[in-house]
């Protein structure tokens, strides 16, 4: 999962999603360095990215992807699951706008904190100034941070054209989405510790 799911999966404790944001930052096994539920928001991180890269549903989206976005396939999945989630953050949090959910996490204290990993620090200013967790919901938001993407990569897999992919499927993967994310927050809410 991206950015916008793993902070959903634990909105009802800021701690834990700090945590759970920070879980492709913090290498490493020994948390002792965080607060612990920050610790077990990392730990969370890890549990999710494992079953959603085993799901079958992500597998067959990945194998569709193959051909055109190849070993980037599910980071592609990912982007698009947070679209989906986004599009339809009324249905899963009907009780708070995303852009309000959004504002509480750019301003969030931990930010300050002197354990937060320098490369979350790096991307800060940038997802906060570019509002990643609201543009995900929009085409032209997605195609920016598949540009960004592109522009990162050295490969020849045409990430940028990543939104003409979701465009020519929209269907498929938006059923694929609504088959995974019920599991995924099953599995979750399982799982926290």
């Amino acid at each position: 999962m991206n950015y916008l799911a793993h902070l959903y999966l634990s909105r009802d404790d800021h701690e834990e999603m700090f945590g759970n944001f920070l879980g492709d930052f913090v290498k490493g096994k020994n948390l002792s360095h965080l607060p612990q539920k920050v610790g077990k928001g990392v730990q969370l991180h890890r549990l999710i990215d494992e079953y959603t890269d085993n799901h079958e549903v992500t597998k067959e989206i990945q194998n569709h992807l193959k051909p055109v976005a190849g070993r980037y396939s599910l980071i592609v999945v990912d982007i698009y699951y947070d679209h989906f989630l986004a599009k339809h953050w009324n249905e899963f949090e009907p009780h708070l706008a995303l852009s309000t959910f959004a504002d509480n996490f750019y301003t969030h204290n931990y930010w300050k904190e002197d354990w937060v990993p320098q490369k979350a620090l790096d991307i800060y200013p940038f997802m906060k100034d570019y509002d990643w967790l609201n543009v995900y919901a929009k085409m032209y938001g997605m195609q920016r941070v598949f540009n960004g993407m592109q522009r990162r990569i050295k490969n020849r897999v045409e990430l940028s054209n990543a939104v003409q992919w979701l465009e020519k499927d929209y269907e498929f993967y938006q059923s694929q989405f609504f088959k995974f994310f019920p599991d995924l927050v099953t599995f979750s809410q399982q799982h926290r510790l």
